[in-house]
Order: structure tokens, then sequence, then C-alpha cells
């Protein structure tokens, strides 16, 4: 649990200097920048793990899919954070689980009941709540965020079919050198500028920040039980609200923060419906093997 509100903060931190840089660096350079230096970072990792050779093996098809949403996804995200502040951005974000519930049912034909619909629902109304469409608070950077959501889908619907023997840090090299490749070619049609020393150093710890977070992510998952480390993945909001305020002076509206909670109720409802669906699954087929 602690390495999962680590990881969380880890990110938040890792936004918050990202969107400190948007006012001296254009989008494209901000990306490839601190991509080299994710990919210089990972190098030596993936090396010593699962070797480089890895790469050109397990890059098939869901990779691929997996590559070109994770570009969007940064793209869009990073528009959004750039415009809005955080705690909207992130609370918008915290729909991706419901959303993807609602995808594995539709695409997966996962079995999904209408508790686990019901939520998915409420959680929508709580992103409205959050983008306030049809007000004067609503901004179409919003749209920025509401896509972020669809790209994460894609991305992690796609992990889905990536073989478990595929080792998680090479795919997260392969993702960070694609991404930092569209970073580039981005780059090519703005106007760099020289970045500072001070930016330089907030560009590497974003870099690093960004490796904790997935490494906390990965531990985290693969030494407790799912059920009970995925709730305190909505730890990211409270983050967010935090830094928020306390870096760039973002105090969240009632609404986002309403939004916020109906969007983080929906998802720890669906996360609680999904235990129950497990347990019944493992008990019947429990029973099966005992008849057998």
């Amino acid at each position: 649990m602690g390495l999962m509100v680590l990881g969380m903060g880890s990110f938040v931190v890792n936004d918050t200097l990202m969107k400190t840089t948007s006012s001296e660096l254009p989008l494209g350079e901000i990306i490839a920048i601190r991509g080299v230096m994710c990919c210089l970072s990972m190098a030596p990792i993936v090396a010593m793990t699962s070797g480089l050779g890895t790469i050109a093996r397990i890059y098939t098809l869901p990779v691929l899919i997996r590559n070109v949403a994770e570009v969007g996804a940064v793209f869009t995200f990073l528009t959004a954070l750039f415009r809005l502040p955080i705690a909207d951005v992130s609370g918008v974000l915290q729909a991706v689980p419901l959303a993807i519930t609602a995808a594995a049912a539709i695409i997966l034909r996962e079995p999904v009941g209408w508790r686990r619909w019901s939520a998915a629902l409420v959680g929508f109304v709580g992103v409205m709540m959050i983008i306030r469409p049809g007000t004067s608070e609503f901004s179409v950077w919003y749209f920025f965020a509401l896509t972020t959501v669809a790209f994460v889908v894609v991305r992690d619907m796609s992990t889905r079919f990536i073989p478990r023997t595929s080792p998680s840090f090479a795919i997260t090299f392969i993702t960070a050198i694609v991404v930092t490749l569209a970073g580039c070619v981005l780059g090519a049609f703005e106007t760099w500028v020289a970045p500072t020393f001070a930016t330089l150093v907030r560009l590497f710890a974003a870099a690093i920040l960004v490796l904790i977070g997935y490494w906390s992510l990965i531990e985290a998952m693969r030494t407790a039980e799912i059920s009970a480390v995925a709730p305190f993945r909505y730890t990211v909001v409270l983050w967010a609200m935090l830094l928020g305020y306390l870096v760039f002076g973002e105090v969240p509206s009632a609404w986002t923060i309403a939004g916020s909670a109906v969007v983080v109720s929906a998802g720890l409802y669906t996360l609680h419906r999904e235990r129950i669906v497990a347990r019944r699954h493992a008990a019947a087929r429990s029973a099966t093997s005992v008849i057998r």
C-alpha cells in the first residue's frame, strides 16, 4: 500500500515538474528531452535484467498498438495538464478504470453486471461535474483530458494481449523510446529553445520520478493482492490537489472536489464488485474440481 501511494505521488510530482517547464519550452522539446533521460536511465536496468536483445523479440502487434496509444496519451495529457489545474485533469483520469470495465464488456465480452454498469454511469456523471460543460467554467482543453482517457483504455486493453513472459521493464523501455521519437518528430515543427540548467535538472528529476512511479507500481502489484493495493491508486487525486495548491496556488472548486469524490467512489465500488465476482468464480472452479 505504501508503494502504491509512493508511486502515485511520484507520478504527480513528475506532472508538476513538467507543468513548470511548459512556459519555458515547447511541448515536443519537453517530451524529447525527458524521453532521452528516461531511456538513458532505463537502458542499464533492461540490459541487466532481461537484456536489450529482448526488445526485438517482444515487439508484437499488441506492443505496437500500446505504443501508439501511449504516444497519444502523453501528448493529449500534457496538452491538458499545461492548460488546466492538475486536480481537474487527475480527477477526469480517474474514470479510466470505469472506462476499462465498459470496454472489457463490449470488446472482450467479459461479463459485467448491472451494478458495475451503474457505477460506470455514475463515474461519468462525476466527470461531467468536474468539466461542467455548458458553463463559463468549461474549457475546450477538457476534451484533451477526455481523449487521454480513451488512449489509456486502448493502451491498457492492448497490454492484456501481450504475453506474460514479456518483461515489464522491457515493454516500458520500448514505450519510452517510441514516445521520445514522437517528441522529436513534433519538435521538428517547433522552434526549440535552449533549456537552462535549472530546466534540465527539473526534466531529469521528472524522468527519475517516472521510473520510480513505474517501479513502485510494479512492485506493489506483484507483492500484494491487487484488491488490497488497487484502491490506493486514487491517492493520486489527493497528491494532485496538494501539489496544485502548494506549487501553482490552484484551489480546487467545490465541483471538482465533489466530482472527483463521485468518480473515486464509483471506482472503489467497481473494485469491490470485481472482488466479489472473482471470489464467486474461484469458488465455482473449486467446486467443479471437487466434483471431478
